[in-house]
């Protein structure tokens, strides 16, 4: 008996011990609030905010005011700041760009909300919306924001002109049994609110080593976590939102014959090449580029090539040769199998590889 209440009162004080450090770990950071929004406009680190309804929302808007807009939407777990070397060349070409910070992410709000395929479609509804921009918009989708982009355009078909979806998540990804174990309820909000700071970073820190600048990025990456909330942000969209299953937002955005380009990495290891096969079945109006000797990072690591490719791919648009159309399949570097040898569109200034 003795022994039964010893090991008892062990595993109370245990747990009492996980629970104590479990909310000491999620007040250790402070409330992304307006005191802290002042400061980081002061400091020339943030542009400009709006609130909507499930909280404050930093985005950027450059531009001319008559230009065709072209909205940037970024990916799981980096901010808009991996868009940052594409606003020089687009608004120089003529077009206004907005990028935003999806909520959770970057210096936009952590609600209290379920993060699925609703919260950001309603975002991006609002922020339209409340920013006066009505007219139909060339949505550009980097991983995540990929799915985003295009279960936006099947859900408002009427505002969107085309499709730049670039690595786009949404369709099968290989499971894997770290994502599982966090995925589960409690342990999984432990590992986060304990260790998810440590594991985002050690991710980033990897893909950084790809970016132009490597230290600028990790900075500007590891900088949105200094704020509560973000490691709960990205645990809520691994358990809701459909990383793996927009099979049925991309079918449907498919079905128009709107203008789509589709940019991959072949060297993919986090949304696999692989699925491009998929998707231009489900999207047969859409062009793939796809680039060899790249990975995932190519929105970054190539900014200019994809600015360039984006660039001419709407103008195009003018033109009446927007979209190649028919699943047509281009290999930067390389030719399909069996195909007569010919030159790949490149853009001015293309990066190369």
């Amino acid at each position: 008996m003795a022994i039964l209440k010893g090991a008892a009162v062990t595993t109370a004080a245990f747990l009492i011990i996980m629970l104590m450090s479990y909310w000491a770990a999620g007040q250790a950071n402070p409330s992304l609030d307006a005191t802290a929004r002042g400061y980081l406009q002061k400091r020339g680190l943030a542009h400009s905010f709006i609130e909507l309804q499930k909280g404050w929302v930093h985005y950027r808007l450059e531009g001319p005011e008559g230009g065709p807009l072209i909205v940037l939407v970024h990916g799981f777990s980096v901010a808009s700041f991996v868009f940052d070397d594409y606003v020089a060349p687009l608004t120089a070409a003529g077009y206004r760009v907005l990028a935003f910070d999806n909520y959770g992410r970057g210096f936009s709000d952590r609600p209290e909300a379920i993060y699925d395929a609703d919260l950001t479609d309603g975002l991006i509804v609002e922020l339209l919306d409340k920013l006066g921009l009505g007219e139909p918009a060339h949505f550009v989708g980097y991983s995540m924001g990929g799915a985003a982009a295009t279960i936006f355009a099947a859900r408002h078909p009427e505002r969107v002109r085309s499709l730049t979806l670039i690595a786009p998540a949404g369709l099968d990804i290989p499971g894997e049994r770290n994502v599982d174990l966090i995925k589960r309820p409690f342990i999984g909000d432990w590992i986060v609110r304990m260790f998810g700071l440590r594991i985002f970073h050690d991710a980033a820190a990897e893909e950084a080593k790809a970016a132009p600048n490597p230290a600028r990025f990790l900075a500007d990456f590891d900088r949105q976590m200094d704020y509560r909330g973000y490691g709960e942000a990205l645990l809520s969209t691994l358990r809701h939102y459909p990383l793996t299953a927009s099979g049925d937002a991309y079918a449907e955005a498919g079905q128009s014959p709107r203008p789509v380009l589709v940019i991959w990495g072949e060297r993919d290891r986090t949304v696999p090449f692989a699925n491009a096969q998929r998707l231009m079945q489900l999207m047969p109006y859409a062009s793939l580029r796809s680039y060899p000797k790249s990975g995932h990072e190519i929105a970054f690591s190539q900014a200019p090539l994809v600015a360039g490719l984006i660039t001419a791919f709407i103008a195009a648009q003018g033109t009446g040769s927007a979209s190649a159309g028919g699943g047509v399949i281009s290999r930067i570097g390389t030719r399909p199998a069996g195909a007569a040898p010919q030159a790949a569109p490149k853009p001015d200034g293309a990066a190369a590889e």
